[in-house]
């Protein structure tokens, strides 16, 4: 089910937020506005699914972890908020406790993984952890003080909300980073140059659509990603490669970080949707758990032995 959920999750996010919307702009025949509402139309069928099915998966956390008491209760009350958002509009406050029953789930999936493997002992696997999350920290409190300081009455805008955001877009990077340096310590995996060749096909499709049109490209990022590019363009390009590198690599050997990977890249920064934050958490829970390379020497001294637990989530 997690697989179905990335490869869902990513056909929503290239059809919906990134090839419909390229498309606009485009001159359209006929022929060509069909096959555009056939390709919307798909799109919004992968929303629906990816909505449903990141809320089973979401709930099915819950119950899978419930020892882990107060993350269960976070994520049933985050998916019972989102639910209420279906057939009500949401006062400031309801809005406000989704954002931080959302903060709080972040923070309980990495406190739950720091307490059970340790910063030092698996410190690459722990920064592939920590990074997406700060990210989406940043994300989710520059959402949610605009709609704090509205509810308190406060005089706005709210401080350093610009400098979030864009700490935020660093840690993005970061992660991709993070996430590239951990998998080139996995055992097993493909060293052959066609995964090079093969991420590098969209890294050149931004590259030379930012070199024919920067406005509308920086547009599309924002409409599809939620990244302003406010960073050197090239900086970009080589997190989109080293993105794709990354999930070509994992695929086999530890599913679940691709998995993960493509569930963040799809959710975007700062989410705006109920299902995407649902793939967001749900990513991070998957780069929670242990990859194959912490199976033996890197495990808690305290806690029994649990071989290739990755395979688990296939």
């Amino acid at each position: 089910l997690f697989k179905w959920l990335a490869v869902s999750a990513l056909v929503e996010w290239l059809l919906v937020r990134t090839l419909t919307r390229a498309a606009i702009h485009i001159p359209k025949s006929p022929e060509i506005a069909a096959g555009y509402a056939v390709v919307n139309q798909i799109g919004l069928v992968a929303a629906a699914f990816v909505a449903l099915l990141s809320l089973v998966l979401l709930v099915w956390i819950a119950w899978e972890g419930r020892r882990e008491v107060w993350l269960s209760l976070t994520l049933v009350g985050l998916g019972g908020v989102s639910v209420l958002f279906l057939v009500i509009v949401p006062p400031a406050w309801l809005a406000l406790l989704y954002q931080l029953l959302g903060v709080t789930a972040v923070l309980f999936i990495c406190a739950g993984a720091v307490r059970a493997y340790g910063l030092k002992r698996i410190w690459p696997e722990m920064a592939a952890l920590l990074f997406p999350a700060a990210a989406l920290l940043a994300g989710l409190l520059y959402q949610l003080l605009p709609t704090l300081y509205a509810l308190m009455g406060w005089p706005g805008p709210p401080p350093l909300t610009g400098t979030l955001f864009n700490l935020g877009e660093l840690l993005v990077i970061g992660s991709v980073l993070a996430w590239w340096w951990t998998s080139r310590s996995l055992p097993n995996r493909s060293r052959s140059w066609i995964i090079w060749l093969l991420a590098a096909i969209p890294a050149l499709l931004f590259a030379l659509s930012f070199w024919r049109d920067p406005a509308m490209t920086g547009i599309l990022t924002i409409w599809s990603t939620g990244l302003t590019l406010f960073l050197p363009w090239p900086v970009y390009a080589l997190a989109l490669w080293l993105a794709g590198v990354t999930v070509l690599t994992t695929w086999r050997v530890a599913p679940a970080m691709a998995y993960a990977i493509l569930l963040l890249i799809a959710a975007g920064y700062t989410p705006q949707l109920s299902s995407q934050l649902f793939c967001a958490i749900i990513g991070l829970w998957l780069l929670a758990r242990p990859l194959p390379l912490t199976a033996l020497d890197r495990q808690p001294v305290d806690q029994p032995v649990r071989n290739n637990l990755i395979t688990d989530y296939r």
